[in-house]
């Protein structure tokens, strides 16, 4: 149930495995991913970053010209490669594997074993429930009133907004577009009901990446509570607590980024026995097997990592424990995920308090960027690498990045995480001379040397 990377990367195991595999989807094929999330967000990103080169340019002696952009031309070749990429990584597949059968039907369950798909009643085995996630949006406040967009929505808009409100700070807002309209040339205002944008981030990573949007020119109001929306003529008035102050925000276009919720309701999940937690997510153990033997669940309505890569990983996973045995269990510790700001976010492994929580003694160093001739080079130096490891083996049990090309950078860093390296190790390799990625081993220099008392390139 479903059509997103859980499902498919299902459907495929599935198939490699001998059996046979109906996919239902009452969507639009692809997922979040694809349609609405990694995809269209990065395409944007890329626009926005081109378009603001010029301003950014740091080189004396270059100048570039300004440029012009036009909405609906870009949202029309996002579209395009949308579809290109739909019929390239999913109805192609299909055509390669004939034991998947897909409709594009709703799909609900009724009993064990059955299920209905569209007004057919269907008799299964085994099944997957990777039905995915939807925008959260906080109740009352007038929300419910006035013109909205979400992370889903945001990327069909057919204009650039003026004044863009933004109530949420964490990754999906950050993510979906907020640095990226300002640089397209819309005032953004991030209004974050915590203390700090990016708080699954590392104090070090969240407080410096504040500071470049907000040198950048995004105003961001953090520990700030929202009173009231309403919209009148097509503007947008949003009442905030700030700091002891109630203060009003004018906007043209708003958008929600609180979160999002499992696609889990009225799918029969009590007719088939499985059980959801409080915010609605399908509780599944470590293969993936809900509280019903026969039913598996995989991707966001699982909830514990949201991501594209977690989900395929998790869809594989279930498939192949639903017909083969439980004998498979997902490892999230060295799953690396980012932020697509610019510095990139990135980080894999365990942060310092987490580490403490679970009973380690620990070690921390942050390597400046500007400590890295690459950055130097490129005039680039704003970021920094924190390096999170165990004390007495000297082990590295995590890594977080803020960087320039930081969720490239990232994938050196899990192979170290995955894999239980050492600084020892780390210091010993040989990395290409001038990188980003050498930062890296910057930093696990750090834990026994001062970097600034070190030849280019010497252990």
């Amino acid at each position: 149930m479903g059509s997103g990377s859980a499902a498919f990367a299902a459907g495929i195991k599935t198939a490699d495995i001998g059996a046979r595999v109906l996919i239902v989807e009452d969507n639009v094929i692809g997922g979040t991913c694809l349609d609405r999330g990694c995809i269209p967000s990065k395409y944007l990103i890329e626009v926005a970053n081109t378009f603001y080169t010029p301003s950014k340019n740091p080189f004396p002696g270059v100048e570039l010209a300004a440029g012009n952009l036009n909405i609906r031309d870009i949202i029309e070749k996002k579209e395009e490669l949308l579809k290109e990429l739909r019929k390239e990584k999913y109805w192609n597949v299909l055509e390669a594997y004939p034991q998947i059968e897909y409709k594009n039907l709703r799909g609900k369950f009724l009993d064990k074993g059955v299920a209905l798909v569209g007004e057919d009643k269907v008799n299964f085995g085994k099944a997957i429930i990777a039905i995915g996630s939807k925008p959260g949006i906080p109740p009352g406040k007038g929300i419910e009133k006035v013109r909205y967009y979400t992370s889903d929505s945001i990327f069909d808009i057919d204009h650039l907004p003026g004044r863009l409100i933004m109530i949420g700070g964490g990754a999906i807002g950050l993510e979906q577009l907020g640095q990226a309209f300002l640089r397209l040339g819309s005032e953004v205002t991030i209004v974050e009901s915590f203390q700090e944008i990016a708080m699954l981030q590392e104090p070090e990573i969240r407080t410096k990446l504040k500071e470049i949007l907000e040198k950048e020119g995004m105003n961001i109001l953090t520990s700030a509570k929202v009173n009231n929306v309403c919209e009148e003529n097509g503007k947008l008035t949003l009442e905030v607590e700030h700091e002891g102050k109630k203060i009003t925000i004018y906007g043209t276009d708003l958008l929600i980024a609180t979160g999002r919720e499992p696609n889990t309701k009225d799918i029969g999940l009590e007719a088939i026995s499985v059980m959801t937690n409080t915010r609605g997510f399908i509780q599944a153990n470590e293969f993936m097997q809900t509280t019903n033997k026969d039913i598996y669940a995989a991707g966001d309505c699982v909830g514990k990592m949201m991501l594209v890569t977690v989900a395929a990983m998790e869809g594989g996973i279930a498939a192949e424990n639903a017909l083969l045995g439980n004998k498979k269990k997902a490892d999230y510790l060295s799953v690396p995920n980012a932020i697509f700001t610019d510095p990139e976010v990135a980080k894999v492994g365990m942060d310092e308090v987490e580490a403490r929580k679970r009973g380690l003694e620990v070690e921390t160093r942050v390597l400046d960027f500007s400590k890295v001739p690459r950055a130097a080079i490129s005039l680039q130096t704003e970021g920094l690498v924190k390096m999170v490891v165990e004390k007495n083996s000297g082990k590295i049990i995590g890594i977080h990045i803020l960087a320039p090309h930081g969720a490239e950078i990232i994938h050196k860093a899990a192979i170290l995480v995955k894999y239980g390296f050492t600084i020892d190790d780390v210091v010993q390799m040989v990395d290409v001379y001038p990188t980003l990625s050498e930062s890296i081993k910057l930093c696990a220099q750090s834990f026994k040397k001062d970097i600034a008392k070190l030849l280019c390139c010497a252990e």
